[in-house]
Parts: C-alpha cells; sequence; structure tokens
C-alpha cells in the first residue's frame, strides 16, 4: 500500500493527521516509507539528497578530531552513531582513530530502518551491533564513549502549532473533495507549550514546531550512566524560534511543495538547538556553525594544502559552495568526565 493510500486511510478514518504522524509515516512506515522503502537509493549523489560523509571524509575527520581534543589521551573508545544512514561515517571515523592508535573496542549504530541496517552489514568490515532506542545500548567496559549524529534529528517528525489569540491549535492535513489542506484543531497541551516557550512573545498565526519524540531521544541520552562520554551532533537548526514552518521536502535533490507528491520523498525540519542546548545545562554544551566545525578541527596539513580537489572539498562542507552549509547547519558537543 503506497503512503497515499496509507494517509488517505487514516484521514478517511478520523477526519486528519498532524503534520508529526505524516511526516513518520512517510519516513518510516515498515513498507513503504522512504527509508525502508527498497531499492531506491536514498543517500548520496544518486539518491535523494547528499550529506556532509558523502561529500568527503574530512567531515569525520573533523568531529573525530573534536572528541579527541576533549579526550586527548584515551586508547580505547566505545562507538555510538545515532542514525548512520549508509554508515559511511562510522566507517571513516573508525579508520581515523585506527590511524592514530586508539582502539575502538565496540561499534553500535542506532538504526530502525531495515534497508540501512541490511546495507550495512553486507558493506562494513568490522563487527557492527545496532539498535532502536538509547535505553538499549549496554557497555561492559569503562572506557569512553563517543556518540554522534549527522542529520539525523532533523528526519523526526514534530508537531506544528499555530498561535492564535493565547492559545496554541494544532496544525493538521485534512481533505475535502480529493484536494488536501491543512485545518487547526484545538490541543489540549497549549498552555504546555505556552510554559515551555514562555520567553518568547508569539503574535497570532506565528508557527511553533515541537517534537516529544525528540524530546524523549535527549531524555535517553541524559540518562545514560556512563562515566566518561563525548556527544556532538551536526544538523539543519536554529537557536531562536524561526515563528515559521521549517518542515522541507526533497525528491532527487529538488525541493517539492506539500502534497506535490507523496512517494520517495524525504521529510526533515530544522533542529531547536536551543530547546537541545537546555537539556544539557549541567554539560556546558556548545553550539557552534558547521564551519567553524571544519576549520577548527581539521588538521592544517589539510587547510593549508593546495592540491584543489581538497580546497574544493573544505569548501563544500564548510560552506562556501554549497548552500550555505556551513552557517545553517549547526554542531552542538558536551562531555562528560566524571
Amino acid at each position: 500500500m503506497s503512503i497515499q493510500t496509507k494517509i488517505d486511510t487514516i484521514i478517511k478514518s478520523v477526519g486528519s493527521i498532524n503534520i508529526q504522524d505524516f511526516v513518520e509515516l512517510s519516513n518510516f512506515d515498515k513498507t513503504s516509507g522512504f527509508y525502508n522503502k527498497p531499492n531506491i537509493e536514498k543517500i548520496g549523489t544518486s539518491g535523494q539528497f547528499i550529506t556532509s560523509p558523502e561529500i568527503s571524509s574530512l567531515f569525520s575527520i573533523a568531529i573525530t578530531n573534536q572528541f579527541l581534543k576533549e579526550f586527548p589521551k584515551v586508547k580505547n573508545v566505545n562507538l555510538l552513531e545515532l542514525g548512520p544512514g549508509n554508515g559511511l561515517l562510522s566507517m571513516d571515523i573508525y579508520d581515523y582513530l585506527k590511524s592514530k592508535n586508539v582502539i575502538v573496542n565496540d561499534l553500535t549504530l542506532l538504526e530502525k530502518s531495515e534497508y540501512f541496517r541490511e546495507k550495512i552489514s553486507e558493506k562494513s568490515e568490522v563487527k557492527v551491533n545496532f539498535i532502536k532506542n538509547i535505553y538499549d545500548y549496554k557497555i561492559d567496559n569503562g572506557d569512553v564513549v563517543f556518540i554522534y549524529s549527522n542529520e539525523f534529528f532533523d528526519a523526526i517528525g514534530s508537531k506544528q502549532f499555530i498561535y492564535d489569540n493565547g492559545n496554541f491549535n494544532e496544525i493538521k492535513i485534512s481533505k475535502n473533495n480529493d484536494e488536501y489542506l491543512l485545518i487547526k484543531d484545538s490541543t489540549i497541551i497549549s498552555r504546555e507549550l505556552l510554559n515551555i516557550y514562555s520567553s518568547y512573545n508569539f503574535k497570532d498565526n506565528d508557527i511553533l514546531e515541537h517534537s516529544n519524540l525528540i524530546l524523549n531521544i535527549l531524555s535517553d541520552i541524559q540518562k545514560l550512566e556512563f562515566k566518561k562520554y563525548f556527544f556532538t551532533t551536526t544538523d539543519y537548526g536554529y537557536t531562536k524560534l524561526p515563528f515559521k514552518s521549517t518542515l522541507r521536502l526533497l525528491s532527487n535533490h529538488k525541493k517539492l511543495n506539500l502534497f506535490d507528491k507523496f512517494e520517495n520523498v524525504d521529510y526533515s525540519f530544522g533542529v531547536n538547538f536551543e530547546l537541545m542546548n537546555s537539556f544539557f545545562l549541567k554539560n556546558n554544551p556548545s553550539i557552534i556553525y558547521q564551519k567553524d566545525l571544519i576549520l577548527n578541527n581539521l588538521p592544517s596539513e589539510y587547510l593549508k594544502s593546495s592540491d584543489k580537489n581538497i580546497k574544493e572539498m573544505i569548501d563544500l562542507i564548510s560552506g562556501k559552495k554549497f548552500g550555505g552549509m556551513g552557517t545553517s547547519f549547526l554542531n552542538l558537543s558536551f562531555k562528560k568526565n566524571e
């Protein structure tokens, strides 16, 4: 059954579907969702979109050096990636750590897409463990854990709300005479949202995106009991609410409007780094642009290289030639060392 048919069935049954459920179904449905559908390339030049690790392994080197600066004497490490996709980021990190004589005890990937699990298992030359939830992650050694992700949180569904006369209403998708449309519906969490975002002065028609799915993941990270770990995540996002929809649709590297098509579409949101930062305040997190992540953590041999290919790759992943990637993408990191 196609995604559109499943969406139509839900709307026919209950009258509407909220944006979060729409995106989760479209991205992760077990049979028809974008990230599970077989025989469709998803990430890379032949896929629907491209990410920094697919552009160059220099991105992997940069975030690994970000980790090594915080734990410069590390000899053994456990790796945990959230949302690995094709797995290229972890493979590059593994190889770079090996070149630095750092032993990887364990490589675990949080990936709920069976498509990517199978693809990684087929290609990986090292043992890989898979989990579907962070609370499933177990390590029986006392070595530091390196937790990382790239464009993971943006694929997770968010609900959308619109401010109206002192309250929030939820934006949902419905259908009238075979035409899809957005509707407003009252929500019982309006007061809760007003409390969470009390530092903002909302005006009528301002849009708020809020995801309890992301909050649950952040809570699981917060509850990790390891004494030593480093967390870094890079994503398209913002540090102040934009008061508008950040929902993006991509297919074959082209942007789409909502309802243009339903099959083989990647849906993503801008990530609220301000909210993420507030979750980990006691860990003194740092938020920087991806440009600074790259330029501050690549070895000088690359930054000063006269090689045209290397210079072009640095320009791409630092945002000079790739749609402002360096400043529209943010990086949050922190360490725990007890």
